[in-house]
């Protein structure tokens, strides 16, 4: 089944659906109203960033800033590009993944068909799949089981880069962290609760509206788009939110439509979320969920395309 999301009409007209809604409006009023008290470290957080800005730069450019890079590729067909770094003196093995290198038409380009994946047993996006089994076959030849490893990625690459991850666990490497940045979805319902814990930190910016799509559409019975993990949202100045795995599931497209005065997809730039957590990283203030808009500023402008 395929659902092309051509345009920001396609997101309006979904919220006139009953099946995008996977919270009831007091859920939603509810949701988040008090603190996690979770512990996240931003200056970790910026450097997993750092480098996924870097991925869509030139292979001298990466270099120069990551001197242990060992290659940077791009497997198959598609745009998307990713580089490895390996320490054998601490045995750590970084792989930060690009999103689409054209992010003005990323709306156009993020085209939803579920298939089950027999590899890894869960409903993924066909394009996603394609692409993490492209950059799997390619990066194992540089992989060490002994090392730990760590993911990462932007856009579509963090979609990737946790896929790649459920690949790798299940192949035997020791993934210790994944950290995506406005990453969408990539499976449903049923693939969450098979894919279970995974070291997953999916960082979001509250007016980035990438991150709530694919739209919560069902395609069969209790099963629609679904996060994996918990979620930091970015707010402004040192303030920032967190929702666990359950809580981050329960979030549909009727929180972007009501957060519609402030989405952007200018803020889906990752120089934005550098510049979100380069505030956060001496330190940083948990509010409540549902308070978090007293912390965000509304937009002007309506909703453009940006360069990565």
């Amino acid at each position: 089944m395929i659902r092309r999301l051509g345009t920001l009409a396609m997101v309006l007209a979904c919220v006139a659906l009953s099946a995008c809604v996977s919270a009831s409006s007091l859920g939603l009023a509810t949701l988040g109203s008090s603190i996690s008290a979770q512990k996240v470290d931003f200056v970790e957080i910026y450097g997993y960033a750092d480098r996924a800005k870097l991925a869509y730069a030139d292979e001298a450019t990466i270099r120069t800033h990551y001197p242990k890079t060992l290659g940077v590729r791009s497997p198959g067909n598609s745009d998307i590009q990713y580089f490895i770094e390996q320490d054998d003196k601490l045995k750590i093995q970084f792989i930060t993944i690009r999103g689409t290198a054209n992010k003005k038409n990323l709306l156009e380009d993020l085209e939803i068909r579920i298939l089950a994946d027999l590899q890894i047993d869960i409903p993924v996006d066909s394009g996603f799949d394609k692409s993490t089994k492209a950059i799997f076959a390619d990066v194992k030849p540089y992989l060490k089981k002994n090392y730990k490893t760590y993911v990462s990625g932007h856009s579509l690459g963090g979609a990737v880069a946790v896929l790649l991850a459920v690949y790798l666990i299940k192949d035997g490497y020791q993934v210790e962290r994944i950290v995506t940045f406005g990453q969408p979805k990539f499976t449903t319902t049923a693939g969450v609760e098979r894919i279970g814990t995974i070291p997953l930190i999916r960082v979001v910016d509250e007016n980035d509206m990438i991150p709530m799509l694919p739209p919560v559409t069902s395609f069969r019975r209790n099963d629609k788009y679904e996060h994996v993990g918990p979620e930091v949202v970015l707010l402004d100045g040192t303030r920032y939110s967190y929702l666990s795995s359950h809580d981050a599931g329960r979030i549909s497209i009727g929180e972007l439509w009501r957060s519609m005065r402030f989405a952007d997809l200018a803020d889906h730039h990752m120089d934005n979320y550098l510049n979100r957590l380069s505030a956060k990283r001496d330190a940083a203030v948990e509010v409540p969920y549902d308070q978090r808009e007293k912390y965000v500023s509304a937009k002007a402008a309506n909703a453009t395309g940006a360069s990565p």
